[in-house]
């Protein structure tokens, strides 16, 4: 299957590219060692942080928080100097009041109630018929200053010009830099299911348990390819 990825910026399709998943690894994954015992030898992990695609940010800024009694509004947005091939470019972020008020997700996170900020990235995204895309912040790339909120889009359906992106400050100020893993987009082909329910008891013996773990990779483990 192909998935194509169409951008308006030519910046930047030539400087900030869509690649695969398993070539933006989250930078303390790649430095653990393959002779150690650690997370990398868990294959459900691997899959998850090398599923799809990863998009990453083109422009550079810093977003901060005005309270508004009692809500934190998105309040500035303000372009960082150009420096080098990097530039900004402001009308990616929703101005003050464009975004998504607390009302239109009204919870609170982490005590506080947020209103949304909604970030535009330059790409287009095809998938072939019967196929859809999990867009989601990359799984494993943990201190995140923001919050991006997941979805599911019908790309083959739904012509997308751009990709728009809602979500919130975890703290007071957040910077956004270019080349750093923002989205992952992870497709995947629609069926249709249903579930039913049944009762097994669990395998006890530890050996048994440990002799599964360790047959996952070379008995069980699939495969997934994304180029």
């Amino acid at each position: 299957m192909e998935i194509e990825f169409e951008c308006s910026d030519p910046h930047v399709l030539k400087y900030f590219p869509i690649v695969p998943a398993k070539d933006r690894l989250p930078e303390w994954y790649s430095k653990l060692k393959a002779d150690e015992p650690n997370i990398s030898k868990c294959w459900p992990v691997r899959d998850m942080i090398t599923a799809g695609y990863i998009v990453p940010t083109a422009y550079e800024e810093v977003m901060g928080v005005e309270n508004d009694g009692e809500i934190d509004q998105i309040g500035r947005i303000t372009p960082v100097e150009e420096i080098g091939e990097f530039y900004t470019h402001i009308d990616h972020i929703t101005h003050p009041g464009s975004g998504h008020s607390h009302s239109q997700c009204p919870v609170e996170i982490s005590g506080r109630k947020k209103a949304y900020f909604k970030i535009t990235l330059p790409w287009r995204v095809k998938t072939p018929k019967g196929y859809s895309c999990l867009f989601v912040q990359p799984f494993y790339h943990f201190k995140q200053d923001i919050t991006l909120m997941p979805g599911i889009i019908d790309t083959d359906q739904f012509d997308l010009s751009q990709l728009n992106f809602p979500g919130y400050l975890n703290k007071a100020e957040a910077e956004l830099k270019p080349g750093v893993p923002f989205i992952q987009i992870i497709p995947f082909k629609r069926d249709e299911w249903t579930h039913k329910l049944s009762f097994k008891e669990n395998t006890t013996s530890s050996k048994m348990n440990f002799f599964l773990h360790n047959m996952y990779k070379r008995a069980f483990h699939q495969r997934k390819i994304f180029k």
